[in-house]
């Protein structure tokens, strides 16, 4: 028997063969580029160079006709070019604005001072019989004359406004009188030549906007130190090898990051993995084990999983005996928590919600006589979910091995499907009771604030444009007082919608604790909660609780065949028109909706309860 070898009669990879062949390519390469190289120096030898004045930071410099800096941006006044085919540069430098006084130089492409002999270098201005000043050579072309014109007009008072003097905006309005086109170069009259942007504006600022070709000569400058520092390097790059290397370059630099990638996908996993397993991981599982000794001698103890604030806030509201408890990432700590259950001689254990480590949890504790149950917060809908999906099928399977002795829904309208299909399925209601304050405050009168909360931009379920997008016919409707969005969690997406459609926005970057969402919640005249897929969502609820009207989808049993569904429930959610209406005819009929829903959440209470007290019963966990 052969020991630790792989083959017997099969070739192996020569891997000396194997580097030399790379090794052998870059040289290849580099070679290749070292006489491209050499013929653009000798080009550039050959070349007559035009010369043109840069700004940049502030600062006045000198490119040539290629891009290249001839003079760093290092001057505070403007460079003067006397001729642009010749390489004399009139540099102002020492300036005292106090006196008055000030010095001149005169550079060359080198940077060498030239004219050295004279104490003083000045430009002597060409006027025309218009009084034009102007240093080139073409002083009276039609272009240059309208140039000009443009400059004076935009002149305040004689003042200097960058914003509205800036040859980019002088440039633009100009060239629309000759109908120009940034997309191609155009010939102008007396030999002017207009060139397409993607010679002098490659890349835009936020790298978004490209326009990189082979007649690309130049870096744009144009809030050039907001650039990251990735699209910094690209620039170097394009400006080294050009437009067709560089682009073959960045093809194979996202090859070899895919491939890269897989082959340390087993690392990153254990990597994240090792990420979890953190001090706050360790707190919260301290915190299951002391949460679990509190519970001893009960009937049952709640498991929830605090990452998830509406299923949490659903099960403490729910169940007396609730136990926070996050994911359990190892076989030890599955032991743990089964151990201080048994000690504890815990009869139940509902698991509200599901994560990781609850379905060995669930096998384990069946084994040992505990009663096993579960309560899942989803939908068919949010199957979409890829974590969602995997714990929902793990429920599903306990359930089939007679392990989990009954499920329970928030959402009403899907227990019939797993009844059918023989399993122990119940309904229960999510119900709100607060136990802490609500700091009140005073409305204004001259405001109309809509609370938009617990929405993601990111989730498509949740609708969050529609019920942005409202705000605005909302505002047309209500002339008398300034519509302002409260949004918690806002984003840079939500901000950008609601200033393009001209909407004020208050709010919170980032989830906040439950307090301080409610206490939000209490300062707003209408809340909306208007999403596409819902199970018996924790918003609404909350929303009348601090005394605030709150707008739904018509996607649970909340309000379903009372009076309220008519004030509450917008059967289009996709519609920001329908949701302007229900917001006005909600907001109109507020005192009536508020005394409605009082009628009806004391009904809703008593009939969760009953159903809560029910399902916690103990039952029969015999195979």
């Amino acid at each position: 028997m052969s020991r630790g070898r792989r083959y017997e009669t099969e070739g192996k990879l020569n891997y000396q063969k194997v580097f030399a062949v790379i090794i052998a390519i870059i040289v290849i390469a580099m070679v290749v580029m070292i006489i491209k190289n050499v013929f653009i120096q000798r080009e550039k030898l050959n070349k007559e160079y035009e010369y043109f004045t840069a700004f940049s930071a502030d600062k006045w410099g000198v490119i040539n006709q290629d891009g290249e800096t001839v003079i760093n941006p290092s001057y505070q006044e403007m460079i003067v070019i006397p001729d642009k085919t010749k390489d004399v540069f009139i540099c102002t430098y020492d300036i005292n604005e106090e006196d008055g006084t000030y010095k001149t130089k005169a550079l060359n492409r080198k940077n060498e001072e030239i004219f050295t002999q004279y104490d003083q270098i000045q430009v002597l201005e060409n006027i025309d019989e218009n009084d034009n000043i102007w240093y080139e050579k073409n002083a009276k072309s039609d272009f240059s004359q309208r140039v000009y014109e443009c400059f004076k007009e935009k002149m305040v008072e004689g003042e200097y406004n960058p914003f509205f003097v800036g040859l980019q905006f002088i440039f633009k309005e100009v060239l629309n009188d000759f109908d120009f086109t940034n997309k191609k170069t155009q010939y102008l009259d007396n030999g002017v030549v207009v060139y397409s942007c993607d010679y002098f504006y490659p890349l835009s600022y936020d790298g978004h906007t490209k326009s990189i070709s082979k007649n690309t000569r130049t870096k744009n400058y144009f809030h050039y130190d907001f650039i990251t520092l990735k699209g910094r390097l690209k620039n170097i790059i394009y400006s080294i090898f050009g437009s067709y290397i560089s682009t073959f370059l960045f093809s194979v630099a996202r090859m070899l990051k895919k491939v890269i990638k897989i082959l340390l996908f087993p690392l990153l996993k254990f990597k994240e993995f090792r990420k979890k397993d953190n001090q706050k991981h360790r707190e919260l599982l301290q915190l299951t084990l002391n949460e679990i000794d509190s519970c001893k001698n009960k009937d049952y103890v709640a498991f929830h999983n605090p990452a998830f604030t509406g299923v949490s806030s659903a099960t403490v509201e729910l169940f007396e005996n609730s136990v926070p408890c996050g994911e359990l990432i190892s076989s030890k700590e599955i032991k743990m928590v089964r151990n201080r259950i048994k000690s504890n001689n815990i009869k139940e254990v509902i698991f509200s919600g599901f994560v990781i480590g609850w379905y060995k949890l669930a096998k384990l504790l069946h084994k040992d006589g505990v009663v096993v149950k579960t309560y899942f917060h989803g939908s068919h809908s949010q199957y979409l979910d890829e974590y969602g999906w995997k714990m929902n099928k793990q429920i599903y399977l306990l359930e089939k091995k007679n392990i989990v002795s009954e499920m329970a829904f928030c959402k009403e309208s899907i227990i019939d499907f797993y009844k059918d299909k023989g399993c122990n399925a119940t309904f229960l209601k999510n119900l709100v009771n607060i136990n802490f304050d609500i700091n009140k405050k005073k409305k204004d009168k001259n405001r109309f604030v809509i609370g938009v909360y617990a929405v993601q931009a990111t989730n498509t379920r949740k609708n969050v444009f529609s019920s942005l997008a409202s705000a605005y016919f909302v505002g047309k409707e209500i002339k008398d007082k300034e519509v302002i969005l409260d949004i918690v969690p806002r984003s840079e997406t939500t901000v950008a919608f609601c200033h393009l459609l001209g909407i004020k926005t208050t709010g919170v970057d980032k989830g906040i604790p439950r307090e301080q969402l409610l206490n939000r919640m209490s300062n707003t005249d209408i809340n909306l909660y208007v999403t596409f897929s819902e199970c018996a969502p924790m918003v609404p609820l909350e929303s009348f609780y601090v005394g605030v009207p709150c707008l739904t989808g018509n996607n649970h049993h909340y309000f379903k065949n009372s009076e309220l569904e008519q004030y509450l429930v917008v059967n289009n959610e996709n519609n920001p028109l329908d949701i302007y209406k229900k917001i006005i005819y909600c907001n109109d009929n507020r005192k009536k909706v508020l005394k409605l829903y009082d009628e009806f959440s004391v009904k809703n209470l008593n009939s969760g309860k009953e159903l809560v007290k029910r399902y916690i019963e103990l039952g029969d966990n015999s195979d």
